[in-house]
């Protein structure tokens, strides 16, 4: 059996806190409400060279990671989007755009706790505006420091907050 794409969730810290270790700090909120599609886009770094013996070698440079999340209709109720206002409004950049990512796979819905990542990212508007629909502040994640891979348990996941707990 499949996973739907729901079983798939990417939370981020609405306090901005910029280190995994700052996770029970962590005020999460689902993103993607109003998207209909959203991918974690690997942008895998290699290059292929051909040498004089004819022999084709792969050198493997690992991974660039981003996201969009397009659209992000600006929604007072939202405790994200202040930041994300802040942030394209006031043209921040640097630390001031840092935030936790958690991203959660449910597998099993009868499970006590999903695997979760951890991971320190990059917040960054990438236009503002829109049309008929409301506000609309679309903006990319690139990961940006640390990541840790653990859990969050099934009964935090009920109330929007999901806690974070290292593996060990």
């Amino acid at each position: 059996m499949k996973l739907e794409r729901e079983a798939l969730g990417h939370y981020l810290d609405t306090k901005f806190n910029t280190k995994v270790g700052q996770a029970a700090e962590a005020e999460f909120e689902i993103i993607g409400d109003d998207i209909e599609e959203m991918s974690v886009e690997l942008n895998a770094d290699t290059e292929q060279v051909k040498n004089i013996l004819g022999q084709t070698k792969t050198r493997d440079n690992g991974y660039t990671p981003s996201m969009d999340a397009d659209p992000f209709y600006a929604d007072p109720d939202k405790k994200l989007y202040a930041k994300i206002r802040d942030i394209a409004m006031n043209r921040l950049k640097g630390d001031a755009c840092k935030t936790l990512m958690l991203e959660v796979l449910v597998e099993d819905t009868e499970a006590e706790t999903h695997k979760a990542w951890l991971r320190e990212v990059m917040v960054k508007p990438t236009s503002y505006g829109g049309g008929t629909e409301g506000v609309n502040i679309p903006f990319n994640v690139s990961e940006d420091g640390a990541c840790l891979e653990g859990t969050v348990t099934a009964e935090s996941m009920k109330t929007g907050n999901p806690a974070f707990t290292a593996a060990a």
